[in-house]
């Protein structure tokens, strides 16, 4: 898992208190303007649950979001074709 490149303690994954979007139904590249919209939305260090169910998404999100220069946490198959892509907001 990656860790936090500041000093801080802030944890490093996703926690049920953190901001979540549940776009289950949407497809790219919608998918990745809904989840760039929230996550500028968070501050900078907390992290973004998105919840997919379009199985693209789950490379394309992740992908946009490194080259956008954010990090990506990690992606978890919830079950019913379902993903889970935490992301955590380091640039504006």
């Amino acid at each position: 898992m990656p860790s936090s490149s500041s000093s801080s303690n802030a944890p490093t994954s996703w926690s049920p208190g953190d901001a979540s979007l549940d776009i289950c139904g949407e497809i790219c590249p919608f998918t990745f303007v809904r989840t760039k919209l929230a996550l500028e939305a968070v501050p900078i260090g907390e992290a973004l649950r998105v919840v997919v169910d379009h199985e693209p998404a789950i490379r394309n999100i992740p992908r946009s979001a490194t080259e956008w220069g954010q990090e990506v946490i990690g992606v978890t198959a919830l079950g019913d074709a379902r993903w889970a892509i935490d992301l955590r907001r380091r640039v504006r």
